[in-house]
């Protein structure tokens, strides 16, 4: 595990904003080195509101940062909360629109090391082929792309 990501986050709630990306029918999504295993992990994109930040200022920073696209931020899908100790975070997923940009992989301010490995447009096929600790648990909880789409609701993951 990134002793990085454990001191910057770990031992308190980090709130963090993420957003869904559709495409022709793929997710837009980031492979990270895992925390908690050996092996990849597949995000959407997304990272922690800054004090003074409204959510979708951050949505917007968090996309440019990680995949060189601006996007505009759209209506609040669901909320996640993940709690694995020393890390619990809230989620906020909202639908999320490219408005311009090309896919690249960007990086992270807050961290040397980074743990950002690629962004790509995986289809739900594709996301739901992974095994269920290399993908975020929303790809399992849903079980199509429509249903993750849809408006409302907690996870606690």
């Amino acid at each position: 595990m990134s002793t990085e990501v454990l001191e910057k986050f770990g031992g308190y709630v980090r709130v963090r904003v993420c957003g869904i990306a559709v495409q022709e029918d793929r997710v837009l999504v980031i492979k990270h080195k895992a925390l908690f295993h050996d092996g990849p992990f597949w995000s959407p994109p997304g990272g922690s509101l800054e004090f003074g930040e409204s959510i979708p200022e951050a949505l917007i920073r968090e996309f440019q940062e990680e995949t060189q696209l601006t996007v505009e931020a759209g209506e609040l899908l669901f909320v996640n909360e993940f709690i694995r100790s020393p890390l619990h975070t809230l989620e906020l997923f909202f639908r999320v629109s490219v408005i311009s940009g090309n896919l690249l992989l960007g990086h992270d301010p807050e961290f040397t090391q980074q743990i950002m490995e690629e962004a790509a447009w995986l289809s739900w096929s594709e996301l739901k082929a992974l095994p269920a600790d290399h993908v975020h648990s929303i790809f399992h909880k849903y079980q199509s792309l429509e249903a993750l789409l849809q408006p409302g609701g907690y996870g606690l993951q």
